[in-house]
């Protein structure tokens, strides 16, 4: 059985399960995205920002149900195919999870976020300068 604990992310268009896994113990968590953004849109909160959040404290969640720890240190990268708030696409890849400086082996550490493209043709023509790539590092 192995002593390093194991994240796996898996994602559809609806909802992204986060899998921990350290020797026999399993969690199993799932973002439901449809109804977490209707929720806010309707509250008028940042889309993005809270998405983070709450896949940030999801996955802590799930390694904690396997792993005991104090501090969550996460890096990923996003990549949007525009400026945030026209973006029909945007790419969250896990760089390097650790759990109080244990490094936690990743699969499937890429999350597709797909929306409708309504942006007109010239704004799609016109994308590849306003492309937005960002890397995060956190301690939870």
């Amino acid at each position: 059985m192995s002593k390093i604990p194991i994240l796996k992310i898996k994602g559809d268009p609806e909802t992204i399960r986060i899998i921990a896994k350290k020797g026999g113990d399993v969690s199993i968590q799932t973002i439901n995205l449809k109804f977490i953004m209707a929720n806010l849109w309707w509250d008028g909160a940042p889309e993005l920002e809270t998405f983070f959040n709450v896949m940030e404290l999801t996955i802590k969640r799930a390694l904690k149900e396997v792993h005991e720890f104090e501090k969550l240190t996460i890096d990923y990268t996003y990549r949007a195919n525009d400026r945030l708030e026209d973006a029909s696409e945007i790419v969250v890849e896990i760089d390097d999870v650790k759990a109080d400086d244990v490094d936690v082996e990743v699969a499937g550490r890429f999350i597709n976020l797909l929306g409708v493209d309504d942006r007109g043709f010239f704004k799609r023509l016109t994308s590849s300068r306003r492309r937005v790539e960002e890397t995060v590092h956190k301690e939870i």
